[in-house]
């Protein structure tokens, strides 16, 4: 599937201010915690590998990606490991409470397992202000 049609899906599941918001605090903190349990030795992150997708879809999104992720990576050197897992934790109840008090309904990647990709696209995007 091509990304504006896997974006234009994953907005369907997305339609209301404050589930965005709810994602838009989720979203990072999860990328977060995959990039520092992914980080081989102190620096690279080994979930940089999916950054050819992004590319592919988009080379703005790909670098935009690949800077959030650099980002991830040189702060969580400082940062000890339990703050990976309580913002994994803390990522997704935000997630799920702005899919149950605000959107009424499951999340994307119930129905579709490359949401979990598209999530950080859709939000980087909008936080980098380059979708509405």
């Amino acid at each position: 599937m091509d990304y504006p049609r896997l974006v234009a899906d994953y907005a369907r599941y997305h339609t209301t201010p404050g589930n965005r918001r709810m994602h838009a605090i989720g979203v990072p903190l999860i990328v977060f915690a995959i990039v520092k349990w992914s980080q081989v030795g102190s620096v690279f992150p080994l979930a940089a590998l999916v950054l050819p997708v992004y590319f592919v879809w988009d080379r703005r999104l790909g670098w935009l990606i690949g800077g959030y992720l650099a980002g991830c990576a040189a702060i969580g050197v400082f940062l000890p490991m339990w703050t990976a897992h309580a913002a994994f934790i803390i990522g997704w109840a935000v997630q799920l409470y702005g899919h149950s008090a605000y959107e009424k309904n499951s999340p994307a990647l119930m129905d579709n397992a490359l949401h979990l990709l598209i999530g950080p696209a859709f939000v980087a995007e909008k936080l980098a202000g380059l979708r509405r």
